[in-house]
């Protein structure tokens, strides 16, 4: 079984959130012979969010210090030559 589809979005997509249009996470699963689709209860919907917060601020600060390396190198080539 593979996860497809992973979506988090307000509850109606033309409001703004709120409590009365609170953010739902839908996850869509696949198998060789069944796809199931569910939506998350409140309490796994912040899960979902603190998990994908975790993972977007360690491969931003990855690919920012990746980035500086990178023009850092380039800069000490230019200045020796």
């Amino acid at each position: 079984m593979k996860i497809t589809e992973l979506k988090i979005a307000p509850k109606h997509a033309w409001q703004k959130v709120s409590d009365d249009n609170p953010l739902v996470c839908t996850v869509k699963l696949e198998s060789e012979t069944a796809t199931v689709e569910t939506a998350l209860h409140e309490d796994q919907v912040r899960q979902v969010l603190a998990l994908v917060q975790s993972i977007v601020v360690d491969a931003t600060t990855r690919n920012l210090a990746a980035f500086v390396s990178q023009v850092t190198a380039e800069e000490q080539k230019e200045i020796k030559a």
